[in-house]
C-alpha cells in the first residue's frame, strides 16, 4: 500500500459484542475503513471474496469455518489479503 491509502478491513467474529467493540475501535483510526462484518466463517469468506479488503480480522471460533480455515482458503484464492486470526 502506498502512502495515504486507507486500510480496508473485514471483521469476522461470532460474538456481536466483540464485533461491535472492534468495529468501534477501528472506526476511530483515520486511515482504516471497516468495509464488512461477518458473524460466521461462511459469511466472512463470501464478504472477503466480494470486497477484497487489505486485511481480514477473524475469530478462531467462527461457526461454519473457523478463522484458520478461512485463512487457508484465502492463502490460495486471495494471497494479497493479510489475515490475522484472533484467539481468546
Amino acid at each position: 500500500m502506498g502512502s495515504g491509502e486507507r486500510i480496508r478491513i473485514v471483521i469476522g467474529d461470532a460474538h456481536s459484542s466483540e464485533r461491535l467493540e472492534l468495529t468501534r475501535l477501528l472506526f476511530t483510526q483515520p486511515d482504516i475503513d471497516v468495509i464488512g462484518v461477518a458473524s460466521d466463517g461462511e459469511q466472512a469468506l463470501r464478504l472477503l471474496r466480494e470486497l477484497r479488503p487489505n486485511v481480514a480480522l477473524l475469530d478462531e471460533d467462527l461457526p461454519s469455518f473457523g478463522g484458520s480455515a478461512v485463512a487457508r482458503i484465502l492463502r490460495s484464492e486471495l494471497p494479497d489479503v493479510r489475515v490475522m486470526v484472533l484467539r481468546n
